[in-house]
Parts: structure tokens; sequence; C-alpha cells
């Protein structure tokens, strides 16, 4: 009741969604683009997502210097108006392009029905709604979350957070989301060109997964949670990938460039490892809390917190809700479960990602075990990770 005035309707918006797609299936926006001029119209299409951003980051700054006063922004708006209208002319064609592309990579895993995937790639570039996750103060765990409108502001999400804690006594973190795996899923536009197309491939890897146990049982469990989002993260990001290498090959020459100079073992270290000291905090927080102790675990937690803002991390709220939120991806830096290192593990024994995600889909387990025998075959150690 606390996040009702701000509540977000899925259903209304995927009946709308759902029409929209039909509709391009039928006039195809992307047909006046030769294949040679769609990746170009792509990155088009993000570079004025991207102006988009900060033409809005330097009006939303004038307001800020000038208390909330309209001055000096109207020639900012025009061009901001501009590049929104360009950019919406355009985006039809681009959606129905990025789908195309990594609906293509599905295919090629035979994960497909008459030669399409199955389901069909239906995304919408649009501002996500905002999730509200809430977690018991004495231990990291999902107790409930709600989807709420994406336009909730600054202070109306503290508002929200800070009523949690002091009438529920629970802790809650709204946040921001890249993508969400409603049908036509959602996805941002203001990111790199990489990332874009994993989070299709993520999005629709639970589309995907609903038709099975594993999508189906999505909130019975922490462990189910978890093993949903590592595989759409495992397997969102191979197929972003391969159609990253298939279609923008000099970005992805770049890309690989920079994971090899990131990687390399020679390379000075970075002066402050985000992924290190946020699983260092989040195993210290643990402790805290097995303990008892949650006082002292909230205090640590805003200690750390601001050491990550002092090096460049804008983290705005770092409790027990926060990593109930980005530990449900197993492979993430705030992740503490065996899963994650598990399912990976998983992906190198078989042979495709096809094979990957249909045993992961038909299971009900909320516990995972890769077979300890060397000698089992991949097929046999997919059905002793995941016996039916």
């Amino acid at each position: 009741m606390t996040a009702h005035p701000w509540a977000w309707n899925i259903v209304s918006w995927e009946v709308g969604a759902i029409g929209q797609k039909l509709g391009e299936g039928i006039r195809d926006p992307a047909h006046g683009y030769p294949a040679a001029d769609q990746p170009d119209l792509v990155r088009r299409y993000l570079d004025l997502a991207r102006q988009a951003g900060e033409l809005e980051g330097k009006i939303d700054a004038i307001y800020a210097k000038n208390d909330g006063q309209p001055t000096g922004e109207s020639a900012l708006q025009v061009q901001l108006d501009e590049v929104r209208a360009d950019k919406e002319a355009l985006r039809p064609a681009v959606e129905v392009i990025l789908e195309a592309q990594v609906g293509g990579e599905v295919v090629a895993d035979g994960i497909d029905w008459m030669g399409r995937p199955f389901p069909p790639v239906w995304f919408t570039f649009t501002e996500p709604p905002k999730k509200l996750v809430v977690s018991p103060r004495g231990r990291i765990m999902t107790a409930h979350y709600a989807m709420l409108q994406p336009h909730v502001s600054a202070a109306e999400r503290e508002a929200v957070e800070d009523s949690i804690l002091r009438e529920q006594n629970f802790s809650a973190y709204l946040t921001n989301i890249g993508g969400l795996g409603a049908f036509p899923t959602q996805v941002i536009d203001r990111a790199p060109l990489h990332w874009v197309l994993t989070t299709i491939a993520h999005e629709w890897v639970h589309n995907y997964l609903t038709l099975f146990p594993l999508g189906l049982n999505y909130n019975t469990s922490s462990d189910l949670t978890i093993m949903n989002e590592t595989v759409a993260d495992i397997i969102g990001d191979e197929l972003g990938l391969r159609a990253l290498e298939t279609h923008y090959p000099d970005e992805a020459a770049a890309l690989a460039a920079e994971d090899a100079v990131s990687s390399d073992p020679e390379a000075s270290p970075p002066a402050f490892d985000f992924r290190t000291e946020m699983r260092h905090t989040r195993e210290i927080t643990d402790q805290f809390l097995a303990l008892g102790r949650i006082e002292d675990a909230e205090e640590y937690m805003e200690i750390r917190r601001l050491l990550f803002v002092e090096n460049g991390y804008d983290i705005r709220k770092l409790n027990q809700a926060y990593f109930a939120f980005h530990g449900s991806y197993g492979t993430g830096a705030a992740a503490t479960s065996p899963i994650g290192p598990k399912l990976e593990e998983l992906r190198t024994l078989v042979p495709d990602v096809r094979t990957f995600c249909r045993r992961c889909a038909v299971s009900r387990r909320q516990k995972i075990s890769i077979a300890p025998w060397p000698s089992c075959d991949p097929d046999s150690a997919v059905l002793c990770a995941f016996p039916l």
C-alpha cells in the first residue's frame, strides 16, 4: 500500500505493445532499408538516444542550479524535442532490425519453430518500470517486490523506502532496471550497442523460460530466482556477443581489444576494483547478520557506500534490499550464492546454447550439484546436474 500510488500495470502495457508489434509485422518498418545500411541505422538511433540523455541532463542541471526555475533552458528544450522526434521516427525500424539480428542467433542454435525463434524476439525501446525490492533487515532475501511507474522521482523513492523501514521495519530499495521480461520485453536505449544486444537476448531468455518449470517457478525461492537470472545472463551474453560479431564486426573487435587489455595479467591492477570491494562488502555484511548484529551491518554498509561514492560509483542506497536485488544475478559482484559459478561450469560441459537452455529450463530443483566425476561426458554431466 505504501507504493500503491505509483503502481504500474503490466497487463495494459502488454496489450498495447503486442498490438504495436503485430502491426509492425504487417507493414515491416525496416523494409525500406537495405541489409547493408541497417547496422548504420542502428548506430544512428543509439547516437540520438545518447544525445537525448545528454540534453536532458543539461536541462536538469539548469533547473537544479536555479532552484527549479526555468532559466536559460528553452534553446536546449527545442533541441531535445527535435532529437526525440528524429529518434522516434527511427525506433520502429531499429527495433525490427535488432529483433532479427538477435533472433537469427537464436535460430542458429536450433531454438525455433518452423525456422523462426519461439517465442518471437519482440522488444520495445522504452523506459522500464522501477523495481521496489523489500528484504527483512536480519536476512538478505526478497520478501516482496513490485513494479512501479518509470517516472517516480528521487524524492518519492526516498519517501517510499523510508516509510517501509519506519512503518514495517523492512529494508527497501527502489531501483532502475535495464530491461524487463514482459512480452514484448522492455529495453532502455541509452546504452552501448553491445549492452543493448545482450539485454535483448537476456530478456528473451526470460520469455523462453516462462514456457518451462524454471520460469514458472521464478518467485518460489531465492535459489530459483538466481538460477533464472543467471541462465539469462549466460545465454544473453553469448547470443548478444555473437550478434555483435555477425553484424558489427568492427565494434566486436574493439570490445575484444578492451577485454584483452583489462584481462592482461601484466597490467597494473585498478586503484579501486568495484567487483572485489562489493563482494567483500557482501561477505562482511552476511557475517554481521548471521550474528544478529543488524545495526552494525547497516552502519558498515553505509560506511562502504560512502567509499564507493568516493571512488566514483554513485550508489544511492546500500542495504539488505540492495543485495537482495543485485545478488539475484549469480555472476554479479553482489552475489555470494554458489549457483552462479556452478551454472557457468555447467555451460562449459554442454555443446551449445540450446542444450544448456533446455536442460536448465526443465529444472524444478532449488539446488545444483555439478557431477564430481571427471569421466562424465557432457550429456551425462547435464543429467547429473539436473536430475529430472
